[in-house]
């Protein structure tokens, strides 16, 4: 894997990296993010040949990043109306990181929100999420969660993220293609970290925004969209090969910074997952003769954890049971494929 975004690595670990002029017509902005475990996420624009820009993921909704962002669009488009020279807003996913900032935007300039149709459902059912205690406990307890650590849980099952936008005018599936003057973009749909989670191709300028399903610097989590039917691993790797495929195309991630050698990141962030799923099978297989097999509790007590397994709490201790799960029902659903 090289960088293709010198100034954008140069700045990995100490400020924002600079508007970047990816090709004649595509430019990457750096928009902070709170958090602290990334420092930005990418906003892409994309001058259409009407002189109109299309942006991809507009970032994370605060004053600043407004400001960022009307400023990028008066280089791209000097002496241009600021947010009114936007024609069209896509998302590659629904997480606030990437489209907070896309209610705003679709309100200043009238342009159309596009997301895959899966995003539309679960933000849909988002905005109209009780939480039930009851439910809540329930699994926690199904999942062998001891007593006194399930009050500490529950408030965080299925919870909704903040910042959530809600209005998808149009929505998208797999093969579409958006429409910009100029450019001829596929939609590729790519589940595994949201149901709806989509990258962008565009072959004749051999770019690919990969959103978070590929990123250069750190592995997306899984199943990070709300419940499925679907295995989101098995979903996830089944879209990994799909993009293995586009070796010779420039990512455009949403994290990180561009580069090329995209079948071989790809390829990491697979494994990074199997290798979890090995753990995982390794103690289902330890625990084999035990009726029912070990509880999601007993086996993620048993996995490696970068914090360590006791320095989980809160939110990071259910998302690490919420893995544990999904792992596990891979492993007996699926079955480990061969190294």
């Amino acid at each position: 894997m090289d960088s293709t975004g010198t100034q954008q690595m140069e700045t990995l670990d100490h400020g924002l990296p600079p508007l970047d002029r990816v090709r004649e017509d595509v430019w990457a902005l750096a928009q902070p993010m709170p958090g602290g475990h990334l420092a930005y996420s990418f906003t892409y624009l994309l001058l259409d040949a009407d002189g109109g820009v299309h942006v991809v993921d507009p970032g994370w909704d605060s004053d600043a990043n407004w400001d960022r962002l009307m400023a990028a669009l008066a280089v791209v488009v000097p002496g241009g109306t600021g947010a009114g020279v936007v024609t069209g807003i896509t998302g590659t996913h629904l997480h606030p990181d990437h489209v907070g900032m896309a209610a705003r935007l679709r309100e200043a300039s009238g342009a159309e929100l596009a997301m895959h149709a899966a995003e539309r459902q679960a933000l849909e059912r988002h905005s109209t999420r009780l939480l039930d205690l009851d439910e809540a406990i329930g699994r926690l307890e199904e999942w062998g969660v001891p007593e006194g650590r399930r009050s500490e849980l529950a408030q965080y099952v299925d919870r909704s993220p903040a910042g959530l936008v809600v209005a998808v005018d149009r929505v998208l599936s797999d093969g579409d293609v958006l429409r910009i003057p100029g450019f001829r973009i596929e939609v590729m749909a790519t589940p595994g970290h949201t149901a709806g989670h989509i990258c962008l191709r565009d072959d004749d300028r051999a770019l690919l925004f990969t959103g978070d399903h590929v990123l250069p610097t750190v592995f997306a989590g899984l199943g990070l969209g709300g419940a499925t039917e679907a295995n989101p691993l098995a979903e996830y790797l089944a879209s990994i090969e799909r993009v293995r495929g586009y070796g010779l195309h420039e990512a455009l991630p949403g994290h990180g910074h561009r580069f090329r050698g995209l079948s071989e990141r790809a390829g990491e962030s697979a494994e990074h997952q199997l290798k979890r799923a090995r753990e995982v099978a390794k103690v289902l297989a330890e625990d084999s003769s035990r009726a029912g097999g070990p509880s999601i509790w007993e086996i993620a007590s048993r996995l490696t954890w970068t914090a360590g397994w006791d320095g989980l709490h809160g939110f990071q201790l259910l998302s690490a049971l919420s893995q544990t799960r999904m792992h596990q029902d891979f492993v007996r659903t699926h079955g480990l494929p061969a190294r």
